[in-house]
């Protein structure tokens, strides 16, 4: 349980830290949109003062420096070669709670066959009105068919002067 404790506690330190000196990292990385939450947002301020139990992550895949939980949720039975293809982003924190970020990267892979999608250019990521932890991508092109957990997403979101990446397993097939 002490081990749990500091964990959220440094985790939380680092929000923290983040939020009160957001920098400019956008001189690094290129490909790299600034955060949906500005630094001085209550809603960074509110993301460190969580120290409870954790919430229900189930279908949650955690990010890999551990900064968000992420669940992809298809909207239809996926289609090869079909620009159809639709999703449903949520970001949450370590307590399942809503965690505002923006959707920075939404990238398909195929591993076994080392490629990703030949039309990532056509995606369209759009930021639900209401909810800002959730975010609506359209435009999915799948170049070819595959079983359930041939095809990954690797998604990168950001917020409060970070990001993180996770790479999610599509559990379906895709026809």
């Amino acid at each position: 349980m002490k081990l749990h404790s500091c964990a959220a506690f440094i985790f939380a330190a680092l929000i923290a830290l983040g939020c009160d000196s957001k920098k400019d990292e956008s001189s690094k990385h290129d490909d790299h949109a600034d955060a949906a939450v500005q630094a001085d947002d209550p809603t960074c301020a509110a993301t460190h003062e969580h120290m409870g139990l954790h919430g229900d992550l189930s279908g949650f895949t955690a990010s890999a420096a551990g900064a968000f939980h992420v669940k992809i949720e298809w909207n239809a039975p996926l289609k090869a070669s079909s620009l159809e293809n639709k999703a449903t982003v949520t970001f949450v924190d370590e307590h399942a709670e809503a965690l505002p970020l923006k959707l920075t990267g939404f990238k398909l892979f195929m591993p076994s066959m080392g490629h990703g999608s030949s039309k990532a250019d056509q995606m369209v990521l759009t930021q639900d009105k209401d909810n800002a932890n959730v975010w609506s991508v359209a435009g999915i092109y799948f170049s070819m068919g595959g079983a359930a957990g041939d095809w990954v997403v690797d998604v990168e979101a950001g917020g409060c002067g970070s990001s993180d990446k996770a790479r999610v397993s599509i559990p379906v097939e895709v026809q």
